[in-house]
């Protein structure tokens, strides 16, 4: 009998595999916000979420304690950088690689260059110091297409990062 697999279960399957990248699209009001914030409960290492998931479907599943809380999450909210950007008036994509790579300092010193600006460069300086992981979830990922609609070198900077 085939069980279907909880979101949770569904994003397990995928680590460690050629699938790199997991989109969940809804419409709008669905919930998809709130399952991005459960993700990053779920899987940052930040937090102790054990009780969070306590007695729910997902802490039954094989996966559930080999991926709790075992990762570096980062959790991109598109529309919180369109809004930053439009009021200060500057470049959405290079605010969310500052934003980004400015906490990634914070936390992991001195494996960021002071000058880096281009924030996979600023990963993979981490990755290749260190053991850690990275899960990122960018929640309205298509909000920057929704408000920038006839810029197209913006949208092509973004969808290269």
């Amino acid at each position: 009998m085939w069980i279907k697999p909880t979101l949770i279960d569904y994003v397990n399957s995928t680590i460690e595999t050629s699938a790199k990248l997991t989109s969940f699209s809804r419409p709008r009001r669905f919930g998809k916000s709130f399952a991005a914030k459960m993700l990053c409960a779920y899987y940052d290492k930040g937090c102790d979420s054990k009780d969070l998931f306590k007695g729910l479907k997902i802490s039954e599943m094989k996966s559930f304690h080999e991926h709790l809380n075992q990762y570096d999450v980062i959790y991109l909210d598109i529309t919180r950088f369109i809004s930053r950007a439009k009021s200060r008036g500057t470049d959405v994509v290079t605010d969310i690689q500052s934003a980004t790579i400015e906490e990634l300092r914070r936390g992991f010193p001195g494996f960021v260059n002071e000058d880096e600006r281009y924030l996979p460069d600023a990963l993979y300086s981490i990755i290749q110091g260190t053991t850690n992981k990275f899960i990122i979830i960018i929640d309205e990922w298509d909000a920057l297409f929704r408000e920038e609609k006839e810029n197209y070198d913006i949208q092509e900077e973004y969808v290269q990062l």
